[in-house]
């Protein structure tokens, strides 16, 4: 008697379809026991009762809405996508704070964005505090992102760790029921018993070459006994764990290097009592991290004793005026009292305490004195940097001596190499080596502003003050201003620009580096195959038959010649000639695989 169709009708009977739904009786009236929820019946849709259970509406039960809600959110949290839609959202985050300036860094900078005297404007300024840009790290949003984020990684590696640790624990390699059927299959006759080829199959696959073997079944196996492999199952799972393990580790040392670490630039002048203390105030940029204090600052003094510094200077050889020569000999005074004497240099930075000292740049320091009537009006070196301007480079700087009435400013041009010429006026040129310093100064009076319009320390705000002259001196002359004071050049040094940094979160960042890259190779090159080798007695032969079977589940063609070369090596083992791997050299067929023996071959 045939039965209904995949279309619900039974063949030969046209017209029978399904009932239409008038006549089928409704199951509240209907004589007889009510069909049970959830089985089938032949009622239409509409009378059978629904299979999925309804979702809550808010009104009716709020409590398992929100859980069911809950729930929901739970499950899209755990997803990698979502880890990699909230590292993105990160990432965004991340490039606004470097174009926006950010207030615990810049807060000067930042209240003239707000206020509207530089960058776009107030009404875009006021939109970027709205959503926190002015403090990124520091916002909702991105702290938000970041709890998001590390859930969703810590819900995303637990289960596959767990269920990876479980599989190397308990799993072994599955027997084969049908050897025939496996992508690489190769046969050959052997002298051999069964069980001295299995012996030799074990210690070809589980000596050097670190296959996982399944353990012996004994007498009581169901069937032929087999030698069962497996390869690359740990190596590439745990290669990929590895790897997502890596970004996690990653995160971890971004954010605490954003909490713990400190960073600060100062320029330290050569010789003795020119040197910097250890203090938040001495420093020229300052950016400490959220958990950096003041009382983190150790208080130790670094004096530059000498900075050596040369440069190719035939002007006719390769790499004319490129330096040959580029470091600082500094002596560092722990609060202790113990001192420290070591050479920075460009790419050997010294380190201290958990502190390291990078030589970033360098200039020269002429010092200016400025005297009327006996007092000294101003007296320092100055941190010369190099500009190139007039058609050569040359050092700059700036004087501001508010002590003056009215306020005296100076504009300071250094020339280190510019010898007289035959009428004995100097010749500038832009050779960097001091063997003939030229200062030229231009005079300005009036008002220096200070406090009230930005300005670095090299910078000197004319927009209130006249110019009134200018002079030209050798290191140890003295010109007279236009005021009466007295311009003196005592001597010419050097200073040097440190950029001194404590990063706690190094050492995290290499383990995530190292985690990275050595989850990142198995991941992508180690492949998961498995291997059998069964041998049994010919019946007709006396001899042994072996069969090799295998299965690559990544990189087939990387796995064939591995089978061969196997199977090779195992033939000379037990002492056959293997022949042309995947040929039948026997003549006959296996019986585990060709069906001869139904209580192992079947199918």
């Amino acid at each position: 008697m045939s039965g209904p169709d995949r279309d619900g009708q039974t063949p030969g009977h046209e017209g029978a379809g399904r009932p239409d739904a008038s006549a089928v009786p409704d199951p509240a009236t209907a004589p007889g026991p009510s069909p049970s929820p959830g089985l089938d019946s032949d009622a239409p849709p509409e009378a059978n009762p629904t299979l999925r259970r309804p979702r809550p509406s808010p009104g009716e039960d709020p409590v398992r809405f929100v859980l069911e809600s809950m729930r929901m959110g739970w499950r899209w949290l755990i997803r990698m996508r979502t880890a990699l839609y909230l590292l993105g959202m990160l990432g965004l985050l991340t490039m606004l704070a470097t174009v926006v300036p950010q207030e615990p860094n810049v807060a000067s900078t930042v209240e003239d964005w707000r206020t509207g005297q530089e960058g776009p404007g107030e009404t875009v300024s006021a939109l970027i505090d709205l959503v926190g840009g002015f403090d990124v790290y520091g916002s909702p949003a991105f702290l938000a992102l970041l709890l998001l984020l590390f859930l969703s990684l810590t819900a995303c590696l637990i289960p596959r760790i767990t269920a990876w640790v479980r599989l190397v624990r308990r799993s072994q390699p599955p027997r084969s029921r049908h050897l025939g059927d496996q992508p690489q299959v190769s046969r050959f006759a052997t002298d051999a018993t069964p069980d001295e080829v299995h012996a030799a199959a074990r210690r070809l696959l589980g000596h050097r070459r670190r296959w996982r073997l399944r353990a012996p079944e004994g007498p009581d196996a169901p069937g032929p006994e087999q030698v069962a492999a497996e390869r690359g199952l740990w190596s590439r799972e745990g290669g990929s764990l590895v790897f997502h393990l890596s970004f996690y580790v990653l995160v971890l040392a971004i954010v605490y290097g954003q909490l713990a670490s400190f960073e600060g630039q100062v320029g330290v002048t050569e010789g003795e009592g020119m040197g910097f203390t250890d203090t938040a105030v001495s420093y020229w940029t300052y950016r400490p991290g959220r958990w950096w204090g003041e009382d983190d600052h150790a208080g130790w003094v670094l004096d530059l004793e000498e900075f050596h510094v040369d440069w190719v200077r035939d002007p006719g050889a390769a790499g004319a005026g490129q330096p040959t020569t580029f470091a600082s000999d500094v002596t560092i005074e722990h609060r202790n009292g113990e001192t420290t004497r070591t050479r920075v240099e460009g790419n050997s930075p010294a380190s201290f305490d958990g502190m390291r000292v990078h030589q970033l740049d360098w200039g020269y320091a002429p010092q200016v004195v400025v005297e009327l009537d006996g007092e000294v009006l101003y007296d320092d070196h100055l941190t010369a940097v190099v500009e190139d301007g007039g058609g050569f480079p040359h050092f700059r700087a700036a004087v501001k001596a508010p002590a003056a009435d009215p306020d005296l400013g100076l504009e300071v041009f250094l020339f280190p190499f510019a010898p007289d010429d035959d009428d004995g006026a100097p010749q500038p040129t832009g050779a960097p080596w001091a063997d003939a310093p030229l200062l030229v100064v231009r005079e300005y009076r009036g008002d220096l502003q200070l406090g009230r319009t930005q300005q670095t320390i090299n910078e000197l705000d004319t927009t209130a003050m006249e110019s009134v002259g200018g002079a030209a001196l050798r290191p140890g002359e003295r010109v007279e201003l236009s005021d009466g004071s007295v311009l003196e050049f005592p001597e010419l040094r050097r200073w040097v620009g440190f950029q001194i940094s404590q990063r706690p979160q190094i050492p995290a960042l290499l383990l995530a580096s190292a985690l990275l890259f050595g989850g990142l190779i198995p991941a992508l090159y180690a492949y998961r195959r498995r291997l059998w080798v069964s041998a049994v007695p010919d019946p007709d032969g006396g001899r042994t038959l072996v069969t090799v079977a295998g299965r690559a589940f990544q990189r087939p063609q990387t796995f064939e010649s591995e089978h061969e070369d196997l199977v090779r090596r195992l033939a000379q083992q037990v002492g056959a000639d293997p022949g042309t791997p995947g040929r039948d050299l026997s003549g006959t067929d296996d019986p585990a695989s060709s069906g001869k023996d139904p209580e192992v071959a079947r199918r």
